[in-house]
């Protein structure tokens, strides 16, 4: 859907020290080689929703906009967050907004933010200024059943065939929308689902009562095995629908912003750290894989749901982004989710100084 009053006001992050794919080795978390990632951001007790309150408030302190014009906060997660019966939207508000705005959590991991920020519009179509704020915090260095565990964000490194063996990074990514202005318009954006396929991430596993086993919450190759397991070959078919979905989604966000894959400057992807799955991601397009985020995201892991946010707030803070420049955004989430939006930057943002 294109967008002609929709602005990104602000971006922020909350990025923890990197831990070297090296020193994890030494300390035998993992093997030496990581499919090309070399570190990975370690939040170690922080919790997911202090690392948001963080990103939020970084976020919201560069968009110069009065908290009482945030309408709505949506806070997107991937992985546990505390408590349960706790709502950490809830908690972030309080500490960010203040004022008692709607608070919504999304549980859309890796394609959450599209979603989001597809929800805000909507809200930021209602007549008046207005503002929504779109949290993000993750913290995958815990087992539900046995606490922190510095060795389990590794475990999920081999995805049975997905081209991105996946180590997660924890991180706080929060950006600020709003209907009167920013850094960058929102141009379209296109989320669609592929809810046949939920059962490649669900695997043999019983829905209910949640398995909290110390082998469950992130091993999703063991799922993407069983899932295949009961008929061989489907998962490949599985993955292939996929990357036709993520393509078709891109192809329809370029076209409802009126460009074209030729006008696009730089893309912000799930972070990865070979640059086969970058090449995966955007051969299909015809953009060359220098246009990624191959050599900021592999220093990182991979963030749930904030590697789109994290690569924007790099490629400003450095510079690497002019007036004008168009950001293809594209994201492929557990369920499965797939999601792009054509961001145009209007001009460098003063807290870049």
């Amino acid at each position: 859907m294109r967008f002609d009053e929709l602005w990104l006001a602000s971006v922020g992050t909350c990025l923890p020290p990197v831990l070297t794919v090296a020193e994890a080795a030494r300390q035998g978390w993992c093997g030496a080689e990581q499919d090309g990632w070399t570190g990975v951001a370690v939040a170690g007790d922080i919790a997911p929703a202090d690392l948001a309150v963080r990103a939020a408030r970084t976020a919201m302190d560069r968009s110069g906009i009065d908290p009482a014009l945030v309408g709505l906060l949506l806070h997107v997660t991937s992985a546990p967050q505390g408590p349960n019966g706790w709502c950490p939207q809830h908690y972030i508000e309080h500490r960010v907004v203040g004022h008692g705005a709607p608070a919504i959590e999304l549980r859309q991991g890796s394609a959450g933010m599209l979603n989001a920020f597809d929800l805000a519009a909507g809200h930021l179509a209602r007549p008046g200024p207005g503002a929504v704020l779109v949290t993000n915090g993750d913290n995958f260095g815990v087992e539900p059943a046995t606490g922190y565990d510095p060795a389990v964000r590794w475990r999920c490194a081999t995805n049975a065939g997905t081209n991105r063996g996946s180590i997660l990074g924890d991180a706080g990514t929060a950006a600020v929308l709003s209907n009167r202005g920013g850094f960058a318009r929102v141009r379209s954006i296109v989320n669609r689902s592929l809810s046949d396929l939920e059962e490649m991430y669900r695997g043999d596993e019983r829905i209910f009562p949640p398995p909290v086993a110390a082998d469950g919450p992130v091993r999703l190759g063991n799922r993407f095995a069983a899932y295949d397991a009961k008929s061989p070959g489907r998962l490949a078919t599985a993955l292939r629908r996929l990357r036709d979905a993520r393509t078709g989604t891109a192809e329809e966000a370029l076209a409802d912003a009126g460009v074209t894959a030729a006008d696009v400057t730089r893309v912000l992807h799930v972070f990865a750290g070979d640059e086969r799955y970058v090449k995966h991601v955007l051969k299909p397009l015809g953009i060359d894989h220098t246009r990624g985020m191959l050599e900021f995201g592999r220093n990182l892991g991979h963030l749930g749901s904030g590697d789109q946010v994290a690569a924007l707030e790099h490629l400003v803070l450095t510079g690497q982004l002019e007036p004008g420049d168009r950001v293809l955004v594209m994201a492929n989430g557990t369920g499965i989710a797939v999601g792009a939006a054509v961001l145009e930057i209007l001009h460098r943002p003063e807290w870049t100084a």
